[in-house]
C-alpha cells in the first residue's frame, strides 16, 4: 500500500468513528431531555393537584366568612331598630 492510501483509510476511520460518537451523543442529549420533560410535567401534575385540593379545603372558610358578615350585618340593623 502506498502512504496516501493508508493516510486516506485513516482519516475515513477516523471521521466514521466521530460520526457514530456524535450521534450517540445526540441520542443521549435527546434521552435525558425527554426525561427532563416528563419530570417538569409531573411536578407540574402534583403542583395542580395540591392546589385543587387546597382550594376544596378553603370552600368551607369562605362560606362560614360569608354567612358571618350577613348575620352581623343582620344583627346591626335589627339591633338599630330594636332601639
Amino acid at each position: 500500500m502506498k502512504l496516501k492510501s493508508i493516510v486516506q483509510h485513516v482519516k475515513r476511520a477516523a471521521t466514521t468513528q466521530a460520526k457514530v460518537a456524535a450521534g450517540g451523543s445526540l441520542f443521549m442529549a435527546s434521552a435525558a431531555a425527554h426525561a427532563q420533560e416528563a419530570a417538569a410535567s409531573a411536578a407540574f401534575d402534583a403542583v395542580a393537584e395540591q392546589g385543587t385540593e387546597m382550594a376544596g379545603y378553603a370552600w368551607p372558610v369562605v362560606g362560614a366568612i360569608t354567612a358571618s358578615l350577613i348575620g352581623i350585618g343582620l344583627f346591626k340593623k335589627f339591633a338599630s331598630k330594636a332601639t
